[in-house]
């Protein structure tokens, strides 16, 4: 699923390249709206029961991103936007250590190690500049302090965006699915 769940966003960010294209030049987090997108692709798709943080099933308090039945299972997906620190032509800079960001994505997926169903978690980082990839460290951070095993072949997917004014960034769609502890 959680091949699946990157397959819709990356669906989603094709389609919305004008807007994102905003949100990249001002670093600008987008998760509130993919979230939407991410529930009516979803939909579409033929999930069942979709909710936009919806509380957990088990009697914690916790609320996941979006959860959804489909083919008869359930399940929890935490979604992220996290954007670099990385200074680039064409986009404002932010002084937020990368690192802070990184940390939300691993409390997401431990979050989901007790969930009621399967645990999905999705995470568009950007901006990268073209052809950089001082991402995967932060990828392998993910991985370690996790401790399962993340590639970028199989977990991640690198989509170009125009700027605006001949300049580019690179947006990175990853997912993983989160196993029972």
């Amino acid at each position: 699923m959680d091949e699946i769940v990157k397959d819709w966003i990356v669906e989603i960010l094709e389609q919305h390249k004008e807007l994102l294209a905003i949100a990249v030049r001002q670093r600008a987090k987008f998760e509130g709206w993919l979230k939407f997108e991410l529930a009516a692709l979803a939909e579409k798709y033929g999930a069942e029961s979709v909710e936009v943080e919806a509380a957990s099933s088990n009697s914690t308090s916790q609320r996941f991103d979006l959860t959804f039945l489909f083919n008869g299972i359930r399940y929890n997906v935490e979604l992220k936007t996290p954007n670099s620190n990385w200074r680039m032509p064409g986009v404002r800079n932010r002084h937020r250590p990368i690192t802070k960001n990184v940390a939300a994505i691993v409390r997401d997926a431990q979050k989901l190690y007790h969930c009621l169903g399967r645990g999905v978690v999705a995470f568009v980082l950007f901006p990268i500049p073209p052809h950089d990839n001082r991402w995967t460290k932060y990828l392998n951070r993910i991985a370690s302090e996790l401790q399962i095993s993340l590639s970028e072949q199989k977990h991640c997917r690198r989509l170009p965006l125009a700027l605006g004014n001949e300049q580019f960034a690179d947006l990175l769609v990853c997912s993983f699915m989160v196993l029972h502890h």
